[in-house]
């Protein structure tokens, strides 16, 4: 994706919210028709679709305007949007209804692995003084287990394009607990000990526990290997951040690069990144995008596009490039421009990925105001792989499949970075072999 959009949406939520009715059934008629219209004009796949959006708009027309309040018609018309089968094309809105009553999380992060869901990070310090920690595994939310409260509450308003984002994204960051802001829920847990307890809690509680936002974190594991876990594709002075990590890096003798749950942001930062890898230009993959010319319409030309060969990606002048081994780390919530990334480094042939296939999304998105408080946005761009492959509702997948195990938390051990370390003592032994066959 190439312009970051940052939004806040509601992919969760159960409850009614009890708030005045605002949207009247003429409105909400209007939202719809001008939400079924700009995917017709806008939506890069529609031509893809294997039903017809006009029929399925009309026969879903009487439920959505009969919804009994605004953020219930919200949720429908999520609904119909996650039809669409597409990771970039969402629905999303303001909160309805009193302060209290606003749609929020719970003060703590998950993560899916496998069919597991553990705590990843707290806000709470009454949370953490209940046992819920880091490591813990989610068991039951309002005594359903977590995956089918999943599958019943969380995951029938996310837009998709690939069931492995479609699970990851549902159990992923606060994705699992967002409801309105005074309900109260209750959430049984493992702690790392494996004691099991339980905790209740309205979504209004205090988050006094600092949330830090880190774009990036690095390490050197033995042997001299950077570790560089690339959180997101956004965020301020995103390129001098990166060229401060960049100073350490050079000192490796490989580098390890992990976009596990990078879901994405400005696709431009991945290549700047990407460009410090490559010791030559690397010819990238084509574009299209939807075309409208009236009068084309009019004598039933069929759907016309935009289409425009791959760009070149070239390496990096105001620094020495990075040769050593690279390993790229993904998984299913590996998305959008964190895609692009893995797409570039492939064209460049510069290392293997490693971990389980990505989201398969991306597209730079238009962004429509369908009301004052109802907006969506729509895919627009269909990209390739440089060698003309798809990846776009299929997902990138890696040179070497290695599935994420509950050890990341229960035992700190990563069974893909163990894999990328093989990885790297295998390339560094078989380089010693070619250069002593050389010197011979």
């Amino acid at each position: 994706m190439k312009k970051a959009i940052l939004t806040t949406f509601l992919v969760a939520g159960t409850a009614t919210i009890l708030s005045a009715q605002q949207i009247s059934e003429a409105q909400k008629a209007y939202i719809v028709s001008k939400f079924c219209t700009e995917v017709k004009y806008n939506f890069v796949h529609y031509n893809k679709l294997t039903f017809d959006w006009d029929s399925l708009c009309v026969a879903e027309l009487p439920k959505l305007t009969a919804t009994k309040t605004d953020y219930e018609f919200v949720q429908a018309l999520q609904r119909l949007c996650v039809q669409l089968h597409d990771g970039h094309t969402q629905i999303y809105s303001g909160n309805f209804g009193s302060e209290d009553e606003w749609v929020r999380p719970l003060p703590f992060e998950t993560k899916l692995v496998v069919n597991r869901v553990f705590v990843t990070n707290v806000y709470n310090s009454k949370f953490v003084e209940q046992g819920l920690v880091r490591g813990c595994e989610i068991l039951e939310i309002d005594d359903e287990k977590v995956l089918d409260y999943a599958d019943n509450h969380i995951r029938p308003y996310i837009s998709y394009s690939t069931l492995q984002w479609q699970r990851m994204s549902s159990c992923r960051t606060f994705a699992l607990t967002k409801d309105k802001g005074n309900k109260v829920t209750k959430i049984k847990f493992r702690t790392p000990d494996g004691k099991i307890t339980e905790l209740k809690s309205a979504r209004t509680i205090d988050w006094d526990l600092d949330k830090e936002d880190r774009i990036f974190d690095y390490k050197v594991l033995g042997n001299n290997v950077g570790y560089l876990v690339i959180n997101t594709f956004m965020g301020n002075n995103y390129k001098a951040q990166f060229d401060s990590v960049y100073k350490k890096i050079r000192t490796t003798e490989a580098l390890i690069i992990d976009l596990r749950d990078n879901t994405g942001g400005n696709s431009s930062y991945a290549d700047y990144i990407v460009r410090h890898l490559i010791n030559r230009p690397v010819r990238l993959g084509s574009w299209s995008t939807p075309m409208y010319i009236a009068a084309h319409a009019s004598w039933n030309y069929a759907p016309e596009f935009y289409t425009t060969a791959g760009s070149t990606l070239n390496p990096i002048t105001s620094t020495t490039v990075y040769k050593n081994p690279v390993v790229v780390l993904v998984n299913g919530a590996t998305f959008s421009s964190a895609e692009n990334f893995c797409v570039n480094f492939r064209a460049a042939k510069r290392g293997v990925i490693i971990g389980t296939s990505t989201g398969g999304s991306t597209g730079n998105p238009i962004q429509i105001k369908l009301s004052s408080d109802i907006s969506c946005i729509i895919c627009t761009k269909n990209e390739l792989a440089a060698d003309g492959s798809e990846f776009i509702g299929i997902g990138i997948k890696p040179d070497i499949e290695v599935e994420e195990t509950a050890d990341i938390f229960l035992k700190n051990q990563d069974v893909v970075i163990e894999q990328a370390l093989k990885q790297i003592k295998n390339e560094r032994q078989n380089s010693n072999k070619i250069e002593a066959s050389h010197n011979n």
